[in-house]
């Protein structure tokens, strides 16, 4: 009898010895992707508060993450003593019982790890592109995808020059508190936000012609092959400034009434559509040899305007600015002109074209007193003077957010990232 007993606890062994849980893949895959995307978002905080300290940046990015999870349960019959115990024999072990409990008898044990490379950012390859002008390509992509054409252009213009029939030329750059864009002598105190609106209200934006050449190549081929050349053909993408009429009204329907009439006397806009319109004729070949400057010109009625774009690490550094202004309420440095009639220049930026029951502000950081505040927040980081949160309703700021992502992915490649050793971390 105690024969079969003994098979049967064996068999009974074997199949509850080990019992290993497996991890389900939706949960981990839901948890790492939200945790990065919120350190995507807090790098990217974190930056601009530097900026705003004038800091320098830092940039890094995590290139993979490797979650694991290993559960292992066992189970077992408790030992016990084969054959009877004989007469007067006192048992081997306490309980002093023929069954002996132990520590194998039930076990589990639960192993969870995290591995994630930390790649640095900071390779000549990566500011190479990172500090280079934002070109009208670039623009381009971020007007395709819906952005608001005066967020873009407040972000990605850092000066205009513009001559008013021969006067001038007049600078306008706005970096408070140093500069708000309003230079002494111009007709009608005009300040570089009205450059913006004007941008907006014009329906600036910016049209791409895609032309296909086929390359000169040997290979002969005999005769008139109907000029088929034996290279590959070339794919050149040519990109200019126009003005779209719909976009037009489009913004002019959302601006108040009181800043069309700013600048409507001088450019009649309502009579005339500036040139060069999208979608007329346009031979981007006739001048395809002439090296392309790096600014942008155009024309607005009497107005012409000459752009110089900023760079990447310029659109960060500028949203440093209009943070450190705001939290610290700087009022212009002695010597900087702001007319007597534009105190709305000071201050933080408002989207005219943004109605004013949403978010108009451009950039729409508070400060939190004390380190581990926070609310509810989209984004919150933390630096020496205290917490810093975007708040839920700051929706142009979330906007701006995907947008330095973009931008900083459209100039970082895979090749660029200088890999440092793997971070492990065992919860």
């Amino acid at each position: 009898m105690w024969v079969r007993v003994s098979l049967a606890g064996a068999c009974l062994v074997g199949l509850l010895s080990a019992c290993a849980v497996v991890d389900p893949v939706d949960s981990r895959y839901d948890t790492v992707g939200r945790s990065l995307a919120r350190a995507r978002d807090q790098a990217i905080f974190l930056n601009l508060v530097r900026a705003s300290h004038d800091y320098p940046l830092s940039f890094t990015t995590v290139s993979n993450v490797t979650p694991s999870l290993t559960n292992v349960s066992q189970f077992s019959l408790p030992a016990f003593i084969e054959g009877p115990l004989f007469k007067g024999a006192t048992p081997i072990a306490p309980p002093y019982t023929d069954f002996l409990a132990n520590n194998n008898t039930a076990s589990n044990s639960t192993s969870v790890s995290t591995n994630f490379s930390v790649s640095t950012q900071e390779t000549s390859a990566f500011y190479e592109g990172f500090l280079k002008p934002i070109d009208l390509t670039i623009l381009d992509y971020f007007i395709r995808q819906g952005y608001s054409h005066e967020m873009l252009f407040w972000l990605f213009t850092d000066s205009v020059e513009v001559t008013i029939g021969g006067a001038g030329p007049f600078g306008f750059r706005y970096e408070p508190p140093r500069d708000y864009g309003c230079p002494r002598n111009i007709p009608g105190s005009r300040c570089f936000i009205d450059f913006v609106r004007l941008a907006a209200a014009t329906g600036l934006t910016v049209e791409e012609k895609t032309l296909q050449k086929a390359e000169k190549g040997g290979g002969g081929g005999g005769g008139g092959g109907g000029g088929q050349g034996g290279g590959k053909p070339t794919t050149t993408v040519f990109t200019r400034f126009c003005f779209n009429p719909v976009l037009a009204k489009r913004a002019q329907a959302s601006m108040p009434t009181e800043i069309l009439q700013r600048f409507q006397l001088d450019s009649n806009l309502s009579a005339t559509v500036p040139q060069p319109r999208c979608g007329g004729p346009w031979n981007p070949l006739s001048n395809a040899d002439t090296p392309q400057p790096d600014t942008f010109s155009f024309n607005v009625g009497r107005y012409h305007f000459r752009i110089t774009p900023r760079s990447a690490y310029g659109v960060f550094e500028f949203l440093g600015a209009l943070m450190k202004a705001e939290r610290e309420h700087l009022a212009p440095l002695p010597g900087v002109w702001v007319p007597a009639d534009r105190q709305d220049v000071i201050g933080s930026p408002l989207l005219s074209t943004v109605h004013p029951s949403l978010d108009q502000k451009l950039i729409n950081v508070v400060v939190v007193g004390g380190v581990g505040g926070g609310g509810d927040c989209f984004s919150h980081t933390w630096f020496y003077d205290g917490d810093y949160c975007v708040p839920q309703e700051a929706t142009t700021t979330k906007r701006i957010f995907g947008l330095l992502a973009q931008l900083i992915a459209i100039q970082t490649a895979a090749s660029d990232l200088s890999i440092t050793p793997v971070v492990r971390i065992i919860q």
